[in-house]
């Protein structure tokens, strides 16, 4: 896989260098987008599950560089707004937190011998809800064909690189009464029906060191679409893509920065969460 992305970029990079060689006249066309896309999740560990499908609503500047008739190079700065959710499995256990108002509760804060634990209250986590605000840069190697009337089809490949503005997390699963605490927790496990719990969601929920979000991200992808130039420089354009996610959209600290856990052999198994994914997207805009 690895090879064969390396040989494209290399093939593709020859290619808009010969044809800039031919014409060295550069036209640049700018203009405004929108975007829609469908986000896929891939859990990255066997303690989540995929929840659906998330949605993208983008928006943004779109400058594309002809280097000719034919190659190009598209950037810009878009603004992602995204949801998407994931599910807690149980193959482990019941999951729980620990946390106290709206702060969830790392290892580190429970001491070595965990003589805080009393002082938190219990969550058990079903579910979580994420929605993402990113700034994101395309650099996207564009192939046109020549005018055909009106019209040109083109093609795209390249990568989209997206830095995190703003995430927040609704957390789905049961909150237990007041008086309960992380001490209780074996005997919550034993004997369930003596602790009454009520569905709830938690909103905005926050832990120590930020959220676990990843701060970058980076997909790989390809578009294909048409142009109508329907007066002088000004053309409107539809494309279909398809972004194939390379770096992990959540990672939550490691070693004792963790905030997850099932309880086995009568201590805390602490874990984080780890996805990535893939988005389908369709993109309209138009240039000048």
């Amino acid at each position: 896989m690895k090879r064969l992305i390396v040989t494209c970029l290399a093939v593709t990079f020859s290619a808009a260098v010969f044809g800039q060689a031919e014409d060295s006249g550069k036209k640049v066309n700018m203009g405004i987008a929108y975007q829609l896309g469908l986000n896929f999740t891939k859990p990255g560990t066997k303690r989540i599950d995929k929840d659906g499908v998330g949605v993208q609503n983008a928006f943004g500047l779109n400058i594309n560089v002809n280097f000719n008739e034919n190659i190009g190079f598209a950037t810009g700065l878009e603004f992602d707004f995204e949801s998407y959710k994931v599910s807690m499995n149980t193959l482990n256990g019941t999951n729980y937190y620990l946390y106290s108002d709206s702060k969830i509760i790392q290892e580190e804060d429970l001491g070595d011998n965990y003589e805080n634990i009393d002082k938190y209250k219990v969550f058990e986590l079903t579910g979580r809800k994420y929605k993402n605000i990113y700034a994101t840069i395309p650099t996207m190697l564009t192939f046109r064909t020549n005018a055909l009337g009106d019209f040109r089809y083109y093609g795209k490949f390249g990568a989209r690189t997206s830095f995190l503005v703003k995430s927040t997390k609704n957390d789905v699963g049961n909150m237990f009464e007041s008086t309960v605490n992380g001490s209780d927790i074996d005997d919550i496990i034993a004997n369930p029906s003596s602790y009454p719990k009520s569905s709830t969601e938690m909103e905005g929920m926050k832990t120590p060191y930020g959220n676990d979000v990843s701060f970058i991200r980076c997909s790989l992808g390809l578009a294909g679409g048409a142009q109508w130039n329907f007066t002088g420089n000004t053309m409107l354009f539809a494309e279909l893509g398809f972004y194939y996610g390379l770096t992990p959209i959540n990672i939550e600290g490691g070693g004792k920065n963790r905030t997850l856990f099932n309880r086995a052999g009568g201590g805390n198994d602490y874990f984080g969460l780890k996805t990535t994914q893939t988005q389908f997207c369709l993109k309209i805009g138009i240039l000048f």
